[in-house]
């Protein structure tokens, strides 16, 4: 189970940057609050959620989902420590720290968010991958988390901009809603307000 401890140029409840770039802002939580108010309906009982960052989704999930089990994997320790007192407000929610890809998952979920950063440090993790190299990490990622989602189980990831949305292997492609968003503080200091809501269900055979 590989976990990082990692030395942030800014880290606070609004911010998080790390060598330079954008890992999470403030300025995404009202995409995500339209993430998860139009897709409350799906009311599932256990979620799985890969990626802590500033808690913005999962405090979300809490308020409009409401699921009975809540896990949350976090790599970075010190993201970890602010999702443990995230944990002492909210009892169905469960820490996790450690890579989710390296880690032994033996619970199957009904709704799956992956919204991780990829750190690159010391080749240990993602980060600067070429085309094909993401394609590849994208469908052995596809393949993990389809085996963790149950029978109607959904999975969930942001999708910034206004172009297309890719394909995942294994899985059918839903666009529920576009829309138009305050900007968005991207990882490379630009700004997004586009976006969309959109989930993928796995393909059986």
């Amino acid at each position: 189970m590989t976990s990082i401890k990692l030395e942030f140029d800014e880290k606070n409840a609004d911010i998080l940057i790390w060598n330079g770039k954008v890992v999470m802002s403030r300025t995404e939580e009202p995409y995500f609050k339209a993430i998860f108010s139009r897709l409350k309906y799906l009311k599932p009982n256990s979620v799985l959620e890969i990626g802590f960052g500033l808690g913005i989704s999962a405090g979300l999930i809490q308020k409009y989902m409401a699921p009975r089990l809540h896990d949350i994997y976090e790599i970075e320790r010190s993201i970890y420590i602010d999702l443990e007192r995230f944990v002492g407000e909210h009892p169905s929610v469960r820490p996790h720290l450690g890579d989710w890809k390296r880690c032994s998952i033996t619970q199957q979920y009904d709704f799956i968010f992956f919204d991780p950063f990829h750190y690159s440090v010391e080749g240990e993790l993602d980060g600067d991958l070429s085309h094909e190299e993401w394609s590849t990490v994208r469908a052995e990622n596809a393949e993990r988390m389809k085996a963790l989602l149950s029978e109607r189980g959904v999975l969930c990831h942001p999708h910034f901009g206004d172009g297309e949305v890719p394909d995942l292997p294994g899985f059918t492609t839903t666009i529920v809603e576009r829309l138009k968003v305050s900007p968005i503080r991207m990882a490379d200091e630009t700004y997004c307000e586009d976006a969309a809501v959109i989930f993928h269900q796995p393909i059986t055979d």
